[in-house]
């Protein structure tokens, strides 16, 4: 039997994911042969973080980096990196985004930035996905 704790992973994992209640109980099933995140053990609760991961889940602990006072949330940090990846058609990676935080906001990797600049961040990401979206529709209306 899993503890609270453990318990909390499985509804995260549910949340981030935004899995709705069938494809919630099949990825149960599917992962660890349970019906319910009540029935997990260690071992099922293993194989259905591996199974999430592999879905896009990314887990951020509460001793990781988002804790701090004055620093980008784990939700932040989780916009930003899917944002990113709707963005990215080239090189998706996490050093590239690195790579684009530092050039942008002056901090070397995402876990370093601040409350503020992660909101001006996930901004201007939406702002670039938009630009893109803007660019490629006026390439097919020329082409058309």
């Amino acid at each position: 039997m899993l503890n609270a704790k453990q318990l909390r992973l499985v509804q995260i994992v549910k949340r981030q994911l935004a899995l709705d209640e069938e494809t919630y109980r099949h990825l149960l099933r599917e992962a660890a042969g349970v019906e319910s995140a009540k029935d997990l053990d260690n071992v099922g609760l293993n194989a259905f973080v591996r199974e999430a991961k592999r879905l896009g889940f990314r887990h951020t602990s509460a001793t990781s980096f988002g804790a701090r006072r004055g620093m980008a949330t784990p939700k932040q940090v989780a916009v930003i990196r899917k944002l990113w990846e709707e963005w990215s058609t080239i090189d998706g990676s996490e050093k590239a985004l690195n790579a684009w935080i530092e050039r942008s906001y002056g901090v070397s990797a995402l876990r370093f930035l601040s409350l503020d600049a992660a909101g001006k961040a996930i901004n201007g990401l939406r702002a670039m996905i938009r630009r893109k979206a803007e660019t490629a529709d006026q390439s097919s209306d020329r082409s058309a």
